[in-house]
């Protein structure tokens, strides 16, 4: 089935979702690079993230099967939210693994739904691997981001926004976490809006991504390092890895040392407070000014879950932006 097929069904289930479209806003960050930057506030959903519209989507369709199986997932926040959300309105009992230095915010607006949350393990992949046995010894689902499809159906009614305003878009900057967002935006684009360039974002401090995508060997062994929490894969999916190989137009690695500044800069220029998984687009912008100057961007905002721990930092942290 072609995406934009695939759009008719997804939002049959969405249609009812006051908070879509999601606001698109001008950045005057793009003041600065020469550059029309976009931002898609995917931050603005009732839990923060983009992640409800493929979680919303994904307990939709399977709920004629879950009316007696609970469902287990792994996260580092966003997507056990958006699963644990979508649960309390299906009435759906949900269980999230998160790793021991999972993001307090999230963790905390995950038991606000009434689902329930086990901590295991030094970081998600570990958190994942737990998560998959106990699904199995409590004969629950276990719903893997990165495989579960809808949440990249969830994701190409973004791009399917994007599509349909008036701009003619030149660049899409996508954070890459375990691919289902980048996998529904540029499938989408890659049918109706060819000519746009869908550039995927991981950080130097968990690049397996961009080697997993681009065919290279990565050591699964080897920890991330980053305060970009839903970007912090250690084990790539080799399936949607493979399968976004072919959608992409490049993938480019943004230094770590420039995630805490490019929160600071979204805040001083634009008055937005986002988590760095989300602020990487920034980054992304500013470090690759030269590539996108004179250029219609839009990036991704995906998540606004920052870490209370992180601020006493920002105060201290500098613009990547001088006035």
């Amino acid at each position: 089935m072609k995406p934009s097929d695939q759009l008719k069904q997804t939002y049959s289930i969405l249609k009812n979702e006051k908070w879509l479209p999601t606001p698109l806003l001008s950045s005057r960050i793009g003041y600065k690079l020469d550059s029309e930057i976009w931002l898609k506030r995917e931050d603005c959903s009732p839990i923060g993230s983009f992640k409800l519209r493929g979680g919303l989507t994904a307990m939709s369709s399977n709920k004629d099967r879950l009316k007696n199986s609970p469902v287990y997932v792994a996260s580092a926040g966003n997507y056990g939210l958006a699963i644990a959300e979508a649960g309390r309105r299906f009435g759906v009992a949900v269980t999230v693994f998160v790793s021991k230095n999972a993001n307090p915010s999230k963790v905390r607006c995950i038991l606000q739904t009434g689902a329930q949350v086990v901590h295991y393990g030094e970081d998600f992949d570990t958190a994942k691997e737990y998560g998959k046995k106990a699904a199995i010894k409590d004969n629950a689902q276990f719903w893997e981001d990165g495989v579960v499809a809808e949440m990249s159906y969830g994701a190409a009614t973004i791009a399917d926004e994007l599509v349909n305003t008036n701009i003619d878009w030149d660049i899409i900057l996508v954070p890459i976490g375990n691919g289902s967002l980048i996998k529904g935006i540029s499938s989408l684009f890659k049918e109706v809006k060819p000519e746009t360039q869908v550039i995927g974002l991981v950080t130097s401090g968990a690049p397996v991504m961009e080697k997993a995508i681009n065919g290279q060997q990565f050591d699964i062994n080897e920890p991330t390092k980053t305060e970009a929490d839903g970007l912090e894969v250690r084990i790539p999916i080799m399936k949607i890895s493979e399968e976004i190989r072919h959608l992409i137009d490049d993938i480019w690695i943004i230094p770590e040392s420039m995630l805490l500044p490019s929160v600071k800069t979204l805040m001083e220029y634009d008055q937005v407070m986002t988590e760095p998984s989300a602020s990487i687009t920034i980054a992304a912008c500013i470090k690759n000014q030269s590539l996108i100057s004179g250029k219609k961007v839009a990036a991704i905002i995906t998540g606004s879950h920052l870490k209370s721990s992180l601020l006493s930092q920002l105060a201290e942290t500098e613009t990547l932006l001088k006035n």
